[in-house]
This record gives C-alpha cells, sequence and structure tokens, in this order.
C-alpha cells in the first residue's frame, strides 16, 4: 500500500512538473517577396522578452505552457510587423512584408529634413532617450574565432640553456597547429550599466567547440617550457628582452604565468581556479565593447562623435514596429574608413540600430619588421524600446580580421641582483620570423532588460560556478530549454575530424 502511495505521489509530481515546461519554437523569417532570409528581425512576446534572428534568418524562442496564450510578434525595419497566437502557430517559416512606404510621401513639416541638424539632435539628451543606469540583462554570447599561421620560423644564434638548441625549436614548431578554429558560447545574466568596470556576471551555462587536440598540444607545450625555466631561472630574476632598438624588462613571475607552482592545488582548488578564470575571461570579452557605446552620457561611436568627418544622406522613411524611423546613409569626408547606414526614431531623434563597415585598412602599420594590417572591421548594433519609452541594448556585433607579422632578431636575457659578481644568467639570442591572420566575432544578444537599483547591483556576489563543458561537434540540444541567437550553417557544420 505505501508502495502504491509512493508510486501515486511520484506521478502528481511529475505531472505537476510538466504543466509549465519550456518548449521551443524554431523557425525562420522571409522577406515575402523574394523568399531572402531577413536577418536581425526582432522576435518577443508582449512583454518585450525576446530573441533575434541570425544573419539567415533563423531564430530560436523558448516559451511555457503559460505563453501560449500570448501572441509573439515578428518585426524588423522596413517591413510590417507580424503578430500571430502562439498557440495558432502551424509553420516553422514566416513571412514578412515590405512596408510600401517612401520618403516623398510622408509629410512630416513644412521644412526639408535637415539630415546634419538630425545627427545633432541624436547626439544630445542621451541619458532621456536611453537606459544608462543599473540593469539586469538577460543575455546569450558567442565568439568566433579562426587563426591561421601562415609563417613560423626560428633560428637560434645563441643559447645559454642547451635544452632551448635548434633542434628543440624545430621540433616543437612542428607540432604546432597551423590553423585553429574555435566558437565560445555563454547564457547568464549580465548585472551592471554601461562602462565595463561596473559589470557582474552569473553564468548559467556555457560551451566551447574547439579543437581539444589543439589545446593538449598547447599545454604540453607549455610544460615543457616551464619545467626547463624552472630548472634553469632564479626566482628573484628579471629579464630583459629586445629586439634592435626596442627593449623593455619583464618580471620572472610575468614570463610565464605557469611558472608559479600549482602542483600543490588539490583537484577541486583546480577547478575553481579554472572557473574564476572563465568568468574573468567571458565578461572580458563580452562588456569591452560596453566603453564603445556610451562614454559620460554620450555616444562614443566615431561615425557619430566625428560626424564632421562623414557625410550623410536622408535615403528613406520607415517603420519599425509602430515607430516612425529615417534611414541615413553616410560615407567618409575626407580619409575617414567607414561607410553605412543610421536608423533615427524620428519622434525621440534616438538612434535605433547603426551598421557600418570600413572601407579602407583601418590600420596598417610596417616599421622595422613589425607589421599590423587590420582590413576589416564591421559593427552591427540594435536597441530595443522598454516599457519605460527608453531605449536599451537588444542586439551587438563585432567583426575583426587581421595579418600580423614579426621578422626581427629577438634577445632576452635574464638578470638577477642578488646574485654576486656579474648578473647575467642566462641568454636566449634568435632570429625570430612570425605571420599570423585572425578573425574574430563577437555576437551578443539580450532578452530581457529589467533597471534595478545601485543597492541591488551591489548587494549581488559574483559567484564562479561554470566550466565550459567542450565538445567537438555541434550538438544541436546543447541549448534546449535556453534562449540563444541561432547558429549559422558554419557552426552547424563544425566538427574535429579525428
Amino acid at each position: 500500500m505505501i508502495r502504491k502511495i509512493n508510486k501515486l505521489l511520484l506521478y502528481c509530481l511529475l505531472m505537476v512538473g510538466s504543466l509549465n515546461y519550456a518548449q521551443e519554437l524554431t523557425a525562420i523569417v522571409l522577406d515575402s517577396l523574394n523568399k531572402n532570409p531577413i536577418p536581425f528581425a526582432s522576435i518577443y512576446f508582449k512583454s518585450g522578452i525576446g530573441v533575434v534572428s541570425n544573419e539567415e534568418g533563423e531564430f530560436r524562442l523558448q516559451y511555457d505552457n503559460e505563453s501560449k496564450q500570448d501572441s509573439v510578434f515578428i518585426s524588423c525595419m522596413g517591413y510590417e510587423t507580424l503578430g500571430i497566437k502562439l498557440e495558432k502557430i502551424l509553420d516553422s517559416i514566416f513571412y514578412l512584408n515590405p512596408k510600401a512606404i517612401t520618403l516623398k510621401s510622408v509629410i512630416l513639416s513644412n521644412k526639408k529634413v535637415d539630415v546634419n541638424q538630425l545627427i545633432k539632435l541624436v547626439k544630445e539628451d542621451i541619458p532621456d532617450k536611453y537606459e544608462l543606469g543599473y540593469t539586469r540583462k538577460k543575455l546569450f554570447f558567442r565568439e568566433t574565432g579562426l587563426s591561421e599561421l601562415k609563417t613560423l620560423n626560428v633560428k637560434i644564434k645563441k643559447s645559454s640553456i642547451k635544452e632551448f638548441n635548434q633542434s628543440f625549436w624545430d621540433s616543437t614548431l612542428q607540432k604546432l597547429p597551423r590553423k585553429n578554429e574555435w566558437y565560445h558560447e555563454f547564457a547568464g545574466t549580465l548585472y551592471g550599466d554601461f562602462e565595463k568596470e561596473t559589470q557582474k556576471l552569473e553564468i548559467e551555462k556555457a560551451l566551447d567547440l574547439e579543437d581539444k587536440n589543439n589545446s593538449a598540444i598547447f599545454e604540453n607545450i607549455e610544460k615543457i617550457f616551464d619545467t626547463i625555466l624552472k630548472e634553469n631561472i632564479k626566482t628573484n630574476s628579471y629579464f630583459k628582452v629586445r629586439s634592435g632598438i626596442i627593449g623593455g624588462k619583464v618580471e620572472a613571475e610575468d614570463f610565464s604565468s605557469s611558472l608559479k607552482d600549482n602542483d600543490t592545488l588539490s583537484r577541486e582548488e583546480k577547478d575553481e581556479k579554472k572557473k574564476e578564470n572563465i568568468l574573468t575571461l567571458r565578461k572580458t570579452a563580452s562588456t569591452n565593447f560596453l566603453d564603445d557605446i556610451f562614454e559620460e552620457e554620450e555616444f562614443n561611436f566615431s561615425v557619430i562623435k566625428k560626424s564632421s568627418k562623414y557625410k550623410y544622406k536622408l535615403i528613406d522613411f520607415t517603420y519599425f514596429n509602430d515607430t516612425p524611423v529615417y534611414v541615413i546613409e553616410f560615407k567618409p569626408d575626407g580619409n575617414s574608413d567607414f561607410a553605412g547606414k543610421i536608423y533615427v526614431d524620428a519622434d525621440k531623434k534616438a538612434l535605433i540600430r547603426l551598421e557600418y563597415k570600413n572601407i579602407q585598412n583601418v590600420r596598417d602599420f610596417s616599421m622595422f619588421g613589425i607589421s599590423f594590417v587590420l582590413d576589416l572591421q564591421e559593427l552591427i548594433i540594435q536597441f530595443k524600446k522598454l516599457s519605460s519609452g527608453k531605449y536599451s541594448l537588444e542586439y551587438f556585433e563585432f567583426t575583426t580580421r587581421f595579418d600580423g607579422g614579426f621578422e626581427r632578431p629577438l634577445v632576452i636575457i635574464e638578470k638577477n641582483k642578488l646574485v654576486k659578481g656579474r648578473n647575467k644568467q642566462n641568454q636566449l639570442k634568435m632570429d625570430l620570423n612570425v605571420k599570423n591572420r585572425q578573425y574574430q566575432k563577437l555576437q551578443l544578444v539580450v532578452f530581457e532588460t529589467v533597471p534595478i537599483s545601485k543597492e541591488d547591483f551591489e548587494a549581488y556576489k559574483e559567484i564562479p560556478s561554470v566550466i565550459p563543458e567542450n565538445l567537438t561537434e555541434y550538438d544541436p540540444k546543447f541549448w534546449e530549454d535556453y534562449s540563444i541567437i541561432e547558429p549559422n550553417k558554419a557552426i552547424k557544420a563544425f566538427k574535429v575530424i579525428e
């Protein structure tokens, strides 16, 4: 009898638990006329909670049984907003109709719109237009990276550490992977304002998609270096690093962070250290751009902040939901780097979307054997309106690509002031030739923004608690029950070949 009651209780608990379980709507947004995907469309409930479609128009939206009576809205600049009850959705394809509005057919005033004056108004009253205070943001972050070593040569001229001979360097460099691809993702909550120094992050779940074999190679080489250095370098040493006229001083503990002996740490202590490092790295990666959006309650985008360096042209008038929007095209007026579009709330004179891409190398430096060429810098940023009427960050995407090179002699000299006589201990002299090409894309989508008090912010304690799960191929089930920005085809196809 007791066993039957227990079974009945268990069954009831399971039923109660299933009444509000998370469900998922996975779909794509297309243009109704040309059937092309619509990237960065906003998909949301009446509450404002929602997601953004990826560059291929795909999205994934989480909901529970309580939300089934709610309506889903899909909107994008230049299209009619689509609203449909969640329970009536039968298909995984949503078509948006282009909004047939031309600038000439809209009479806003008896004067022609002065686009330069409009840009000036966009820069004014920022605190009244945007939520700059402390907030709690539910978000998802993805970093996409690709690094390729084009050249990697080391020629040893002199080495007082016998292990660091030419054969060692040749065999070590031979093992290094010439190409490395990775994806870092996490879902969590960010507490703070728009200053990167005042941020607290709670990571709920994290994923690393990368080749663990490549990571293992670097870790093994690092261990070999550490072992050799520990056996040959004194604890109170410092290093003089010279490369022709370029020189500097490096303390021994900074020369290799691994020199600190962690062998005494327990498994639990190593895991805690790893969690701390992960939290620090992910928080830095996902908040570094905050200062580039607002600085001292002003926009910090160069294409707006330094508006005298650009030519602006009003090219369209449209709607975003029920908000009238000016579409402004800009290009350099002289030797500036970027061209793109600005979307402005015509009523509030608030920037709600900015997209630009460089039209020439952003940086091109080559001197004394050191070279750096930044040939791609692309930004997409979009804001959404809160119930307060102010705008907050909805989506951020930043893409860069660069070539870097170093072809110079390099001399590393170990010195130690506590050693009697000559304080010169060890010396490594080499010719170094390295050329690397790297691509990086950062994507951050904010699903929900809730203003909080400074006291709430200060009361929240940041606790490192997550170690990313490392996968060698994309798993569509990994982010079940989580809102994310849907991965593109490249991520879905990622697989490490054994």
